[in-house]
């Protein structure tokens, strides 16, 4: 079997860490680049079905048979070939947001799922991805698949000492898939090399696997990545007739998770190649592998993404006022949108109280993996990681600070939302008719098992009401996990000593921080003393 543990992250130098004892809290610590070539016209040949010299022996994997017999590229990157990737990519992000896979192995073993889908290699296939070796992964497989010729940048330079935010980054080596003697070499070889830095290449730098798409709806599409410059990735699933984006992404347990897209994910700038990005069309001539430049792309654009002046309409509202001035999702959105789509405000919170409601349910997931590997069983760190949203480890793999702080951020954006429609009544009063129902849907509660061994229930309103008091901490017990309130009888089954409680309490302004920060330190003074009042109950006339 082809077993593959990726991550998006490397281990950051640190300086200081951040202890429980620096706090006056009541409880101690425990002691050389390739030339781009031109892109041709070529003709466009019916698909072939596989080779027969490519179908595996009985009993043995396509992906263990040398390269010229499983992967040889005799069809080339062209329009048809792009259009195959992404209906490839769409399916997979059908099944995965209807839940009836989340881990890639198991997808792409599903028929229904897959549609490139072969038994004698695809269920032996035994795949871990995390965000940034996603989009490689699906699209060297897809190559593998289609016999088309795959390379990626193997290594970059840059200044700064985590890989995953240096400044100033370049791709200093390269691989192609003829380096090695067959596909599941490659793969893990691509696993190895790959993480969330190579993103990080700007479009003015040669040499780099992606560029930066013309934001419309022939360019962004199911296979397109998005790059948050904090240090996550996702891949495009799905572009709806009213420009709302959908996406999946890879987390170090090795699920996947069904995303919308919003103001949870950054944009960065320029340099550090932020935002959408596809991967640049590829030319094999039998002995060198180039990549399209800048100026061969037509649908490149190098600008747009990162230029506020880009994103405002051509004749702005004179009644708007401040909200005249539309921001980066909001443009990419308008966008994205066909021609004649309207924007439904209710229909909107919907999605969003859907969204929120599998964003919950994601974390669910996360931290009954966290129990069952019984890391709440074990000692408390004198010190958390350098940065709680990057790091390696145990930390790197349990915890769910950046779950966290993308949940409160699209939160967020739904109390902004709803405000921004305050004036009107009759269209709030249909909004909240819209959020009773969608919060009353089975989906939108959430069940852990206390303690105890006894099962605990949380409707979406209950999490909103402990949005910051959920710890991020792997190493707290369950009920800490979900925020239960001091002195109640939800918490009193809690079986965590002091030192433990410290830390929780220690961990207060961590919580109360919406927006990440990757790359500088995090210590426990980092967040606001106070969480910020971002309930969309309280717009929608059902908070005080």
């Amino acid at each position: 079997m082809l077993s593959l543990l990726a991550s998006c992250r490397r281990p950051p130098q640190v300086d200081a860490p951040d202890r429980l004892d620096a706090l006056a809290i009541d409880v101690p610590a425990p002691e050389d680049a390739p030339d781009a070539a031109a892109l041709e016209d070529l003709p466009e040949p019916p698909l072939p079905p596989m080779d027969a010299a490519a179908e595996a022996p009985p009993g043995r994997s396509t992906l263990d048979l040398p390269l010229r017999d499983s992967w040889a590229a005799v069809n080339t990157w062209n329009d048809r070939m792009e259009g195959e990737y992404s209906a490839f990519v769409a399916r997979l992000g059908a099944a995965i947001a209807q839940r009836r896979c989340r881990r890639l192995d198991r997808c792409l073993g599903d028929p229904s799922a897959n549609t490139l889908f072969d038994a004698s290699s695809d269920r032996r296939l035994s795949l871990t991805v995390d965000c940034a070796d996603l989009p490689y992964i699906l699209r060297a497989y897809f190559a593998f698949k289609r016999r088309l010729p795959f390379g990626y940048v193997a290594r970059v330079r840059g200044y700064g000492d985590d890989p995953r935010y240096m400044l100033r980054v370049r791709p200093s080596r390269w691989r192609a898939w003829t380096d090695f003697r067959t596909a599941r070499a490659a793969l893990r070889a691509m696993v190895d090399d790959v993480h969330s830095g190579m993103y990080r290449v700007s479009p003015d730098v040669p040499g780099g696997d992606l560029y930066p798409p013309r934001i419309d709806r022939d360019a962004v599409r199911p296979g397109t990545a998005y790059y948050d410059p904090n240090g996550h990735v996702l891949v495009v699933i799905e572009v709806r007739p009213d420009g709302t984006v959908y996406l999946i992404d890879g987390h170090p347990d090795g699920s996947l998770t069904y995303k919308r897209f919003g103001e949870a994910f950054a944009i960065g700038t320029r340099s550090l190649g932020g935002g959408f990005q596809n991967f640049r069309p590829l030319r094999w001539d039998g002995e060198h592998l180039t990549r399209a430049g800048n100026d061969e792309i037509p649908g490149f654009d190098g600008d747009s993404q990162w230029s506020p002046a880009a994103w405002q309409p051509a004749v702005p509202d004179p009644d708007a006022g401040a909200r005249a001035r539309v921001g980066y999702h909001q443009w990419v959105r308008h966008r994205l949108a066909s021609a004649g789509a309207v924007v439904d405000p209710v229909l909107d919170l919907r999605e969003q109280v859907a969204s929120l409601c599998r964003d919950v349910a994601d974390r669910a997931e996360a931290v009954d993996a966290s129990l069952a590997a019984g890391i709440q069983r074990q000692p408390h760190p004198a010190a958390l990681p350098w940065n709680i949203y990057g790091t390696t480890g145990d930390w790197e793999t349990w915890s769910t600070p950046s779950r966290d702080a993308r949940l409160k951020a699209a939160v967020r954006e739904l109390h902004d939302a709803v405000a921004a429609s305050a004036s009107d009544p009759a269209l709030l009063e249909r909004m909240r008719a819209a959020w009773r129902e969608e919060i009353a849907r089975p989906g939108c509660e959430t069940r852990y098992v206390n303690s105890a061994g006894a099962t605990v229930t949380l409707p979406l309103e209950t999490v909103l009401d402990r949005l910051f008091s959920l710890s991020f901490d792997p190493y707290h017990c369950v009920e800490l996990r979900w925020g239960a309130p001091p002195g109640s009888a939800e918490l009193s089954t809690c079986t965590d000593d002091p030192i433990r409680r410290g830390w929780y309490r220690a961990e207060q302004r961590l919580r109360n921080q919406i927006d990440r920060n990757y790359g500088v330190a995090t210590p426990l003074t980092a967040g606001p003393e106070a969480a910020p009042d971002v309930d969309p109950r309280r717009p929608l006339g059902l908070r005080p």
